[in-house]
């Protein structure tokens, strides 16, 4: 899978000495990640291929639980902002944050809270920093979903602005603007919020880009299953 990168408060230089085995480990399995993706059903455009946050997630779950990574419960006292992290190993917390754009801000300011405290999570050392895993919005997908390019944005303001101070690296799963076709992995689910899938089938996709530029810029690329 291609991904973009972006880096705030020092994430660069974590990832590059302390942190740098669990940046390993979450490049490798971003890299053999297939594009996962699944039939709208939204008017209009309903068979288009868009993004599947669900079986994403499921895989990024599972790739990271056979190298260590676990969920971390969130403290009692931070409960108001969710029940637990995707993963934590070492001194580093991970999300895939696919859901609506508002939960991006659950994830930053627990984690900037534990951060800043020192508070102890089951099972790791202390929070040294945060991986943010996205999508681009180069992907056609569900209305209201958190994208890369939104979420460097708005971590871009705060940041400047000295609201958070733990390091941060945002990856936004893409498509290469080269890119022509790739294969992807197609499911469909029982119903639009089931988690009951019908169908999971390896396909291809061909990618045709538009010209078009969506809000932050991004190119507009239309796909259509092969």
């Amino acid at each position: 899978m291609y991904a973009e990168i972006f880096d705030f408060n020092g994430a660069a230089e974590y990832f590059a000495d302390r942190g740098a085995s669990e940046w390993a480990q979450i490049a490798e399995i971003i890299d053999r990640l297939v594009p996962c993706l699944q039939p709208s059903d939204q008017a209009g455009i309903q068979g288009s291929p868009i993004f599947d946050p669900k079986a994403t997630n499921l895989a990024l779950i599972r790739d990271a639980a056979a190298m260590g990574w676990h969920r971390v419960p969130v403290p009692p006292a931070l409960r108001a902002f969710g029940d637990d992290w995707d993963g934590g190993k070492n001194r580093t917390l991970a999300e895939w944050q696919f859901s609506n754009y508002p939960f991006l801000w659950n994830n930053v300011i627990r984690t900037e809270a534990v951060f800043q405290q020192g508070l102890p999570l089951v099972g790791l050392e202390r929070v040294e920093a945060l991986l943010i895993v996205t999508k681009s919005g180069v992907f056609p997908s569900s209305n209201s979903s958190l994208y890369y390019e939104q979420a460097k944005a708005q971590l871009d303001v705060v940041t400047t602005l000295d609201v958070f101070d733990v390091p941060i690296r945002l990856i936004g799963l893409s498509i290469p603007q080269n890119a022509e076709r790739f294969d992807c992995t197609w499911t469909a689910y029982a119903a639009r919020t089931s988690r009951t899938v019908v169908t999971t089938v390896p396909c291809e996709i061909a990618v045709t880009w538009t010209g078009k530029l969506s809000k932050y810029g991004v190119p507009v690329a239309a796909l259509r299953r092969i």
